[in-house]
């Protein structure tokens, strides 16, 4: 696709070469009347200032009638238009001698009308063709003034003066080629960088006919500034109106979706459903800010709302199947010491049958714990986020729920930080953390630590032990359900307290140690 690009810039600078064309034509044009006008109006009074009127006056109308049939042609035969402007300048170049000849030589207004013509002729021309411009404009100048000395010994005087405007002429040249090099690279650049926004816009254009979810982006007048196809459907406007150029106002299109965006306070994350008579689809409606330069525009992301049931089933069925399937495979091991304790202990002694029943009822306890254990997780109980203020409520934790093993933890808490959590949650958390933490603690550690820092708006609570951390294998599998190296552990814990965060609105993960030890930390929002 690269290939393309050079053939796309220089289309693009012929395109701009022939505009400019255009309109030095045009200039042309302009000027020569002017200067007829000008010389109709005061050749009466300034019979001095035209030695030559005849000849200057014949000049310039012959200059209009050619002049207006070149630009004719340049705009309507759009062929050999790089010949048509070398032709252009050559009659430039007849004229203006023809102007300095009448007028006994070059004067100001001509030498400036002269650097206008080479300068322009360096834009619009090839180098060579530019080349050849400027050298006739120095040979039309200085030689009409040398043949013009043989019959007026006066125009020896103007001799020096066509020298200087012609070596002012190689100046302009040399200037003209700088900038037509600079411009011609800068038009490449821009030709190229208006061709990747194209493809860019072309793929994004793509992307979103393709997706399902609908996006209707709304200006602060609820004009409709983009709109999928998706976005189309679901609330009932014709696909004729997708990606438009022009803006469309919602009340015209959807009166019922403007009037409800109208009663509401549109928020970043605000969440709402919409019905409309023109749509039989019930929408999700997501709301989203975009920061968009000098432009208030608000983001709707629409979805169907029968869709996100479907979906939030399938994965309810796909929770319960591998739910159902993991405590199968976990309550196996208990039934079966269960089934074999139990055929044991028919004709057991008395001693080993009192050791069998021991055996059962650990093995009930097991089952009965991962089944309470999977309730507790099932029951999905309703989050009650409150401020809690953790030197007071890790005071209470240690007395209340960890009295027996609280010598064994090193709390630091720099500052009394409050966040926002369900109390009994949170508490729950922490107690499997840490009893976890003192669990796998290394022998000859005397503590484990808890540190609370915060950063930016997060605040971090770390549980750190000093055992043998987690086999790098098994970090993959860390927090998935009945997963547990434990032969008596029963793999929910670090699942439930991980699902337990994320309802209220925070994060439990595993950090890597350096050394030896592994760290819990249970990131969430600080209430500031």
């Amino acid at each position: 696709m690269n290939t393309t690009w050079p053939t796309t810039a220089t289309t693009s600078l012929q395109q701009t070469i022939y505009r400019l064309g255009t309109l030095y034509s045009v200039y042309r044009l302009t000027l020569a009347v002017s200067l007829v006008l000008i010389f109709v109006l005061t050749a009466e009074h300034n019979t001095l200032n035209y030695p030559h009127s005849s000849l200057y006056f014949d000049g310039l109308v012959t200059f209009i009638v050619v002049s207006l049939a070149q630009l004719l042609l340049l705009k309507f035969f759009t062929k050999f238009i790089s010949e048509q402007l070398f032709a252009i300048f050559l009659v430039d170049i007849l004229f203006l001698s023809t102007l300095t000849f009448a007028l006994g030589g070059p004067s100001l207004s001509i030498s400036l009308l002269f650097v206008i013509m080479v300068f322009s002729a360096n834009f619009l021309l090839k180098k060579n063709e530019a080349l050849i411009v400027t050298l006739v404009s120095v040979i039309a100048v200085i030689y009409q003034q040398f043949v013009g000395s043989f019959f007026d010994a006066s125009n020896l005087n103007n001799i020096s003066n066509s020298a200087l405007l012609a070596f002012l002429f190689f100046i302009v040249y040399g200037i003209g080629q700088i900038s037509i090099q600079r411009f011609r690279v800068l038009e490449t650049i821009n030709s190229l960088q208006s061709l990747e926004l194209l493809q860019l816009q072309n793929i994004n254009r793509y992307i979103l006919e393709q997706i399902e979810l609908g996006y209707l982006v709304l200006d602060e007048n609820y004009r409709i500034v983009v709109s999928n196809p998706a976005a189309c459907s679901l609330i009932g406007i014709a696909p004729l109106y997708a990606y438009a150029h022009e803006q469309y106002s919602l009340i015209k299109f959807q009166k019922e979706l403007y009037d409800l965006l109208q009663n509401k306070s549109l928020e970043e994350g605000q969440r709402f459903e919409f019905k409309s008579s023109q749509s039989h689809y019930t929408v999700d409606i997501r709301v989203q800010k975009l920061i968009v330069p000098h432009q208030a525009l608000t983001l709707l992301t629409l979805e169907d709302s029968q869709k996100i049931n479907q979906k939030v089933q399938q994965l309810k069925l796909a929770s319960l199947g591998q739910l159902s399937a993991s405590i199968a495979h976990e309550i196996r091991n208990p039934l079966a010491a269960i089934a074999q304790a139990n055929e044991l202990s028919l004709d057991a002694e008395p001693e080993q049958r009192l050791m069998l029943n021991q055996m059962i009822d650990k093995q009930s306890h097991r089952i009965n714990h991962i089944i309470q254990q999977t309730l507790d997780m099932a029951k999905n109980k309703k989050t009650c986020m409150s401020d809690i203020h953790l030197d007071v409520f890790f005071k209470d934790l240690f007395n209340n729920d960890l009295n027996d093993v609280k010598n064994q933890i090193a709390l630091s808490l720099p500052k009394p930080f409050v966040i926002r959590f369900d109390d009994s949650q949170l508490r729950q958390v922490l107690i499997n953390l840490i009893r976890n933490a003192l669990h796998h603690n290394a022998p000859d550690a005397d503590f484990i630590q808890i540190l609370v820092h915060a950063e930016a708006q997060h605040l971090y609570i770390d549980v750190i032990d000093f055992g043998e951390g987690i086999a790098r294998q098994n970090l993959a599998q860390l927090f998935q359900p009945f997963f547990t190296t434990e032969i008596n552990g029963t793999g929910l814990g670090l699942y439930l307290s991980q699902s337990i965060c994320e309802a209220n609105q925070a994060k439990l993960i595993y950090i890597e140690q350096k050394q030896k030890g592994a760290c819990f930390r249970i990131e969430c929002l600080l209430k500031t």
